[in-house]
C-alpha cells in the first residue's frame, strides 16, 4: 500500500529523476556520437561548434517523456527490488530507443543503426546505474530520518497491528516514522518497542498538538462513532490525511476498491483494469503488432529449422495440439513444437525434469522455451495474449478449480505465452499444492495490477530469464 501524496512523489522522487535521466540520456548521446564520429554521419552533421543538431535532443527528449509516461518512474516504492530497478530501467530505455527511431524514421527518413546500437548499450547501462544510485540516496535518508510520514495509529486490533509491520517493513525503504499506538482494549497486542500514547479518547489533542502527515484509524465508527468522527475533524483542522482501517478478515486478501452506490458505500473485492474497454484494445493492439511482426519475420525461420529437428528425432507430427482453459473458462486448441514422443498422458500428465517422454531435441526446445514459439499462432488468433497467466491443460482445470477457491479467477483475462508467475520463479512442475496456490496468487495480482507498462517488464524479463539459463524450463 502506498499512500504517500501524488504531490510529494512528483516533487521529491520523480521530477529530480526525470532531470537526472535526461542529463544522462544527453550526455551520453553526445558522448557516442563523439567517439564514433564517422560512423554517426547518418545521424545529423556536427555544426561548427561540435555539437549535435539540436532536432535531435528534441527527439530524444520527447521519447523519455513518453516512455516513461507508459512506464513510470517507481524508485521510491516499498519492497522494489535493485533487480527490478534494472529491468525497470532496461525497459524504458529500449522503450526511448524504439520511440527515437520512430520520430527519427518520421522525420528523416533514415535509420543510424549503428551509433543507436551503440547509444543503447551505454544508455541502458548509464540509466541503470543512475536508478539504482537514487534508490540508494533515497534509502539512506529515509535511515536517517528525511522525508519520512509523520504517523499515529488510533486502534491496536489485529489489522491496525498488521498495519504496523507493512509500514515498518524495510526501515530504509518506505518511509513510515510511527509515533506510536493509542488504544486501551488491545494494548498487549502492540508490537514490542512501539510506544503507547496512551487511550483513543487522548488522539484528538495529540493530533492538534503535534505535527503529523497521515492518521490510520481501526475503530469502527458504529460503535465509536462521536470519538472517530473528533479525530477525522482534528484531522482537517491540522491538514492531516486520515485512513480508516477497516476489519476485513474473512475475504480474500486482494487489492479491494471502494465506491458509491448512491449514497451507499460498496467494496468491490477486485479491481480488474483490463475490465477498461480502452486498456483491453491497447493489449490487443500490441499483441496483433509483435505476434503479426513476429510470425511474418522470424517464425518461418524457426519452424523449418525446428521441423527439421523434429522429424529426424521421433516420428509423429511436428506441432503438438493441447485443449487448454483460456479466457472465461472456454477451452481452445494450444500450440507447441512437439518435444515428446507421442503418448496416451500427454493430457493428464505434467513434464518433469527427467521425463523419459522427452526426445533429445525435445529436451532442447523446452530449455529453451523454443517449444512455445507456435503460440505467437494463438496470440495472433485471440485465444491467447503476449502475457497472462499461462494456460492449463482442462485435466488440471478440473482438479484444482475444486483446491483452490479462487482458481478460476486466473482466467478473467486472456492466457499468455509467459506471465507474472513465470518470471517470479512459479514455472515448471508443480509438485504441491502450495506451489500451484503459489502460482494463482501472482496470476491474480497480475490481473489486478495490469498495465501496459507491466507487460512490457514481464516480456523484458522473460528475455533476460531465457538468455540467463532458466533451470525451471524443462
Amino acid at each position: 500500500m502506498q499512500n504517500r501524496s501524488l504531490s510529494k512523489d512528483l516533487i521529491y522522487f520523480k521530477i529530480p529523476t526525470f532531470i537526472c535521466d535526461i542529463f544522462v540520456h544527453i550526455v551520453l548521446f553526445t558522448l557516442v556520437a563523439k567517439v564514433m564520429g564517422p560512423d554517426a554521419a547518418s545521424l545529423k552533421k556536427f555544426s561548427i561548434v561540435g555539437i549535435l543538431d539540436t532536432s535531435n535532443y528534441a527527439f530524444l527528449i520527447v521519447s523519455y517523456a513518453i516512455a516513461i509516461s507508459i512506464y513510470g518512474l517507481k524508485l521510491h516504492e516499498r519492497k522494489i527490488t535493485i533487480i527490478r530497478i534494472v529491468g525497470r530501467a532496461l525497459t524504458q530505455t529500449l522503450l526511448t530507443i524504439i520511440l527515437f527511431i520512430t520520430l527519427y524514421v518520421f522525420v528523416e527518413k533514415s535509420v543510424p543503426r549503428t551509433f543507436l546500437s551503440f547509444f543503447f548499450i551505454a544508455d541502458a547501462i548509464g540509466i541503470s546505474l543512475t536508478h539504482i544510485a537514487i534508490n540508494l540516496s533515497i534509502r539512506a535518508l529515509r535511515r536517517l530520518g528525511r522525508n519520512t510520514i509523520s504517523t499515529v495509529i488510533v486502534g491496536a486490533d489485529e489489522n491496525a497491528i498488521r498495519l504496523y509491520k507493512e509500514m515498518s517493513y524495510g526501515q530504509g525503504i518506505n518511509g513510515y516514522k510511527v509515533n506510536g499506538y493509542f488504544t486501551g482494549l488491545y494494548a498487549d497486542n502492540v508490537p514490542e518497542g512501539v510506544p503507547i500514547l496512551g487511550s483513543p479518547s487522548e488522539a484528538e489533542a495529540y493530533i492538534r498538538k503535534f505535527q503529523l502527515d497521515e492518521v490510520y484509524c481501526s475503530l469502527s465508527p458504529d460503535i465509536d462513532g462521536k470519538l472517530v468522527n473528533g479525530i477525522i475533524k482534528a484531522c482537517d483542522d491540522k491538514f492531516v490525511s486520515f485512513y480508516y482501517v477497516p476489519n476485513m478478515d474473512g475475504y480474500l486478501r486482494r487489492r479491494m476498491v471502494s465506491g458509491e452506490l448512491g449514497q451507499v458505500t460498496v467494496i468491490k473485492l477486485r479491481e480488474e483494469p483490463l475490465n477498461n474497454p480502452i486498456s483491453k484494445s491497447v493489449k490487443r493492439f500490441f499483441d496483433i503488432l509483435i505476434s503479426g511482426l513476429f510470425l511474418l519475420l522470424v517464425y518461418p525461420w524457426v519452424w523449418a529449422i525446428v521441423a527439421i529437428g523434429i522429424k529426424l528425432t521421433s516420428p509423429g507430427p511436428i506441432l503438438f495440439r493441447q485443449d487448454r482453459t483460456g479466457y472465461s473458462g472456454k477451452s481452445f486448441s494450444c500450440l507447441k513444437f512437439r518435444s515428446m514422443k507421442v503418448n496416451k498422458d500427454a493430457d493428464k500428465v505434467q513434464a518433469t525434469e527427467n521425463d523419459p517422454r522427452k526426445t533429445k531435441f525435445g529436451d532442447f526446445l523446452r530449455k529453451t522455451s523454443i517449444d512455445e514459439l507456435p503460440q505467437f499462432i494463438n496470440v495472433f488468433k485471440g485465444d491467447m495474449s503476449l502475457v497472462g497467466p499461462r494456460p492449463h491443460m482442462i485435466y488440471h482445470t478440473d482438479v484444482y478449480s475444486d483446491l483452490i477457491s479462487d482458481y478460476m479467477v486466473r482466467h478473467l483475462v486472456k492466457p499468455g505465452i509467459t506471465g507474472w508467475a513465470q518470471i517470479n520463479g512459479c514455472r515448471g512442475e508443480t509438485k504441491t499444492l502450495q506451489e500451484m496456490k503459489d502460482r494463482v496468487d501472482h496470476d491474480i495480482w497480475y490481473i489486478e495490477h495490469w498495465s501496459i507498462a507491466l507487460d512490457f517488464e514481464i516480456m523484458f524479463r522473460t528475455a533476460v530469464q531465457i538468455l540467463g539459463g532458466d533451470k525451471q524450463a524443462f
